[in-house]
């Protein structure tokens, strides 16, 4: 359609108007980032002494700290350089006798406290939700059920297209995000908290429409270089978010803080156009014409006729009218046999590198509470020089696919080689696991760039789009399975071997966890208590 294509004639690969409309559209990313990420903040890991077992009734308690110490099991958080405790179970022997502030036994039988007491110094949704021992996996599905959210909006904008302009979506997008935002805050039960998630990332993804304006507006190498900086403002919004989140005592107030940005991209709405082909299409030529002229007045282009201009719209958009109909979903796979396997490998690859590159943002949590805010920006700046690494590969290398699969190994046995780091000082293990971890961040985002930009060269131009669209509706569904990834880890670098006796007539279990968070240790003792481990 390239010699029909009197849009692109007219604006060319690029220019002023085409940039300004591009840096206005990714503006939309850095919320978007906001809201994913956000529960990296919402649900700090408490401090010690913020949650621990509630004194049965009868136990005379007058000093809450010894009752602590000497309740619960002792753990050392090599993280966080300090001592914590085991709240999801307490010394039986305390019940059966007198409370003695001195008692500490080690060897008495452990049970499951069944009320707790919350005094914490940062209200996040773990204390307002109880989200802790048996019930910590529901951290976890609140991320889950965001990026479930995110698969279904998306699906639900390139439907939408059929009969609402990019445009249009976003804008909705947006005000909707405007209203849901704060609900989701002071969602009274953590079922309306889900929900409520759930439709704030649903318009998450009808803002991230405008992608497709910026590849309508532009051509050529600029194209492709404007897809792929799309990313660098989520990376933007990570940098940011911590220091939002830092100015708010509870979880709520901060889905207030990142919702109230979208007001001022509601603002500058007036100045991003709509997608001049998606308005041809749908005959709508006066539009076209009105953007085309606009564009041409910020690029200085005065070398055209109006008339002229008029009648090349109207000849395209009849053209555009009795075109073909879009290809299937289906139609991507009619290929050779060998195209079949490449875009197979090229699902899953996507599927995969994005998986770990949300579980690997996510997991900075684990990498210390009193770090948090710096580690969260350094993984966004990482983030940054992943993106371009992509980028520069794609511009100036047909190996960029060789070159990918080889950065990534070469950084994941970097990473892995950290679980072999001798015993240093806790801050020094803290900064070369860090480091390790934001080398494989790297490869991960560099990775993610080249499969958003480059994967559906597989297919011909005609199902690009198409391609595109299942490239990544595979991988937000695989995606939602990245919360969990953490949650489920058991060995690393940061774990402390922790034997712990059930009762008398259990058999000791050895395992490793990571002692930012003791709930691992928690969940295994009350599935083992249940009888339904070995």
């Amino acid at each position: 359609m390239s010699e029909n294509d009197a849009v692109g004639k007219f604006l060319g690969p690029f220019g002023k108007w085409q940039l300004r409309s591009t840096l206005l559209i990714y503006l939309v990313k850095i919320p978007t980032a906001w809201f994913m990420a956000c529960l990296i903040f919402t649900a700090k890991s408490p401090k010690p002494g913020e949650i621990y077992c509630k004194p049965w009734h009868g136990l005379d308690v007058t000093n809450t700290t010894s009752w602590i110490e000497s309740a619960h099991k002792k753990t050392f958080n090599r993280i966080e350089n300090e001592e914590s405790f085991n709240f999801c179970w307490v010394n039986k022997n305390l019940t059966e006798r007198s409370f003695n502030l001195t008692v500490n036994d080690d060897n008495g039988t452990l049970v499951e406290c069944l009320e707790f007491e919350n005094r914490p110094s940062f209200n996040s949704i773990i204390h307002q939700f109880e989200l802790f021992c048996t019930r910590e996996a529901l951290v976890a599905l609140s991320q889950s059920f965001h990026l479930f959210g995110v698969l279904m909006g998306g699906i639900l904008a390139y439907y939408m297209m059929k009969r609402v302009s990019p445009r249009r979506i976003m804008l909705s997008g947006m005000v909707a995000q405007i209203f849901l935002g704060p609900l989701t805050g002071y969602a009274p039960t953590y079922e309306l908290h889900l929900f409520f998630r759930f439709g704030a990332a649903v318009t998450c993804s009808m803002m991230c429409i405008g992608i497709v304006i910026v590849t309508d507006i532009t051509s050529g190498k600029y194209r492709v270089v404007a897809i792929c900086l799309f990313e660098q403002f989520w990376s933007i919004g990570v940098i940011l978010l911590p220091a939002i989140s830092s100015w708010w005592s509870a979880w709520s107030t901060i889905y207030i803080a990142i919702s109230i940005p979208t007001v001022v991209l509601i603002l500058l709405c007036y100045w991003i156009p709509d997608s001049p082909r998606w308005l041809l299409k749908h005959g709508k030529v006066t539009e076209a014409f009105d953007i085309l002229k606009e564009a041409a007045k910020v690029n200085s282009k005065s070398d055209f006729k109006a008339e002229d201009l008029n009648k090349q719209l109207c000849d395209l958009a009849e053209f555009m009218r009795h075109d073909l109909e879009d290809p299937t979903l289906l139609s991507i796979w009619d290929v050779p046999l060998t195209n079949k396997l490449r875009l197979f490998v090229g699902h899953l690859g996507w599927s995969i590198y994005l998986t770990m590159y949300l579980a690997s943002l996510l997991n900075v949590r684990t990498m210390g509470r009193n770090s948090l805010e710096v580690n969260v920006a350094i993984a966004g700046a990482c983030e940054i020089v992943g993106t371009f690494i992509g980028l520069y590969l794609i511009l100036n290398t047909e190996r960029k696919w060789t070159y990918m699969s080889q950065l990534n190994i070469l950084m994941s046995a970097i990473a892995f080689s950290a679980n072999y780091l001798p015993q240093v000082a806790a801050f020094e293990r803290m900064v070369v696991y860090m480091a390790a971890a934001m080398l494989f961040k790297i490869a991960l985002s560099t990775s993610v760039a080249i499969f958003v930009t480059s994967m559906t060269e597989i297919v011909s131009p005609d199902k690009r789009k198409i391609c595109n669209h299942s490239g990544v509706t595979c991988s937000r569904t695989v995606a939602i399975a990245a919360p969990f990834i953490g949650y489920f880890v058991t060995s690393g670098q940061f774990g402390n071997g922790i034997e712990f006796d059930l009762d008398r007539t259990t058999t000791n279990s050895f395992f490793f966890c990571s002692p930012a968070d003791d709930y691992v240790f928690d969940q295994y003792k009350h599935f083992v208590s249940r009888g339904r481990f070995p």
